[in-house]
């Protein structure tokens, strides 16, 4: 007699899915979007971490810059006092040529993504060498 053997369910496939964030041509600051020309290209990453009412120093960045927002909400505010805010899943591409900080106006910690897009040697945040770069605290 043959036994004939069924052979066990298999599993659903699995599979990937890819959510868009952004695609972006302009800065948050509308600077149009420019790459840097170098022999040595670097990309670079750092998560950043601003506790309830804190706040970054004013930077630029010589080299371009996007912003993953990962939880919290990020408020970044320019020189001239406009400000943006950017929620957790939002991104976005960081200004250059203007001065700007990062805010956590909120109650929660605020944690973002940023990546790089520069060169050996070259930094990718410039502070003010010394003080404020506006004439009044905000």
């Amino acid at each position: 007699m043959l036994m004939q053997v069924t052979p066990p369910p298999q599993p659903a496939p699995v599979t990937a899915t890819m959510t868009m964030v952004s695609s972006d041509t302009m800065t948050d600051a509308g600077e149009p979007l420019t790459y840097i020309s170098t022999p040595n290209p670097e990309v670079s990453s750092a998560i950043l971490t601003i506790p309830p009412g804190g706040k970054t120093e004013w930077m630029t960045h010589p080299v371009p810059g996007y912003i993953y927002v990962l939880e919290g909400t990020l408020t970044v505010e320019f020189e001239d006092g406009h400000r943006l805010t950017f929620k957790a899943g939002q991104a976005f591409l960081q200004a250059r040529t203007k001065w700007h900080r990062g805010l956590n106006l909120g109650s929660e910690r605020m944690r973002f993504l940023a990546v790089f897009y520069g060169a050996k040697g070259i930094p990718d945040v410039l502070n003010p060498p010394t003080g404020s770069i506006v004439s009044k605290e905000k």
